[in-house]
């Protein structure tokens, strides 16, 4: 074992499950970024991780450009003979995004809100869907006009980064399932809920449509030579409302899937859920996740950290974990450091563990909150000290 490793050969050791020279330190941190130095993307990521001393654990954006997700610009390249028209609203700083898609088999359209950014709805708010594209059934043959072709992904950005990045740390990309900024946002987790119940033929063809979409665009990804692969699943949350049943009946079967696509090329999985863990854990291991994040404890999360070390540790790599609200943003350096200290001594032995944080570290966290949790990061988590 090198005596100092880089942040690169660091974060592989750990998630092979073994020890390097000190636990990784990668919270997710752009929150914090873009209200410190006015933006959180990887450039500000390289400033921060050189002035706090941690090891860059970034995902990229997806290969293709959102045409669902927040984009007030369409790019998402229609098949001929589809025609885009788009209304911008502004009014007190919100933003309405209309659209409408006339395509070969018929009409398809949107309402997005954008909140005005500051304090009240966080510093990035989340948009909220007025009208989803997806209305039912008959929408479903008018999707792939618009959809990007999954075989073309766009992969400039994500090798430029990974180049920079170089040995600092790993660069992933960014690859949604069928729910995650897809159906989620195309038709709505409170319609899917009840389509699931109420008209289950059409939920089924959903999911299949989309399932063999997302599994397209991975495996292109991964013919382009990507091998980190971070997988957002916490649309499928047991804390967006779907039952333990429902998420093992219907979701891991596609974690399953993906999983095994990444593996057939030596790839890692990284799998990213942000709500309530404990119940689900053991699913996402079982369905070949190579990292799972974000393990956030309770007040907010569920996870008992020694438990799922006892029960999981040997089997993958545990990262995240530190309350990024009652510790970071709202502790004291002295309630912080504590909370290090107890997350390193119960995950880090024996290696798989990355300590990272519940979500981003937020706007309007004290900067000596924040130094005090890479402090006592890089205090207590020497391997043999």
């Amino acid at each position: 074992m090198s005596a100092s490793m880089t942040g690169r050969e660091r974060l592989l050791t750990a998630i092979r499950r073994e020890e390097p020279d000190r636990v990784p330190i990668s919270p997710r941190i752009w929150a914090f970024l873009m209200d410190y130095y006015g933006g959180g993307s990887w450039e500000f990521v390289l400033r921060a991780a050189k002035e706090f001393d941690y090891d860059i654990y970034f995902a990229t954006p997806g290969p293709i450009p959102p045409f669902i997700g927040p984009s007030l610009t369409y790019r998402g390249f229609p098949a001929e003979g589809v025609r885009v028209t788009q209304q911008i609203e502004e009014e007190d700083r919100a933003v309405t995004v209309r659209r409408r898609f006339d395509t070969p088999a018929g009409p398809l359209t949107d309402e997005v809100y954008y909140a005005p950014p500051g304090f009240e709805y966080g510093i990035a708010p989340s948009l909220v869907w007025r009208e989803h594209m997806i209305k039912g059934p008959e929408d479903l043959d008018k999707l792939p006009y618009v959809l990007p072709d999954p075989s073309r992904p766009s992969l400039g950005q994500y090798r430029e980064i990974e180049r920079i990045v170089g040995d600092r740390g790993l660069v992933e990309l960014t690859m949604s399932p069928p729910l995650d900024h897809f159906l989620g946002d195309l038709r709505g987790l409170t319609n899917l809920m009840t389509d699931y119940y109420e008209d289950r033929p059409f939920f089924d063809r959903m999911f299949a449509m989309f399932e063999e979409y997302a599994l397209k665009l991975l495996k292109a990804v991964l013919e382009g030579g990507v091998r980190y692969i971070f997988g957002t699943w916490y649309y499928a949350s047991l804390s967006s409302g779907w039952s333990p049943a429902i998420f093992r009946e219907i979701f891991v079967p596609f974690i399953r899937e993906h999983a095994a696509l990444v593996h057939q090329y030596d790839g890692i999985y990284h799998i990213y859920d942000d709500g309530k863990m404990m119940q689900t854990l053991g699913d996402y291991v079982e369905a070949g996740a190579d990292v799972v994040e974000t393990l956030t404890p309770p007040p907010v999360g569920d996870v008992d950290l020694a438990e799922a070390k006892r029960l999981y540790g040997d089997r993958t790599c545990l990262k995240g974990h530190m309350d990024l609200l009652y510790v970071i943003k709202m502790g004291t350096p002295e309630t912080i450091a504590e909370a290090v200290r107890e997350a390193i001594e119960v995950a880090a032995p024996g290696g798989g563990f990355i300590l990272g944080s519940s979500d981003s570290i937020r706007e309007g966290t004290p900067v000596g909150n924040v130094r005090a949790y890479f402090e006592a990061a890089h205090r207590y988590g020497k391997y043999g000290a």
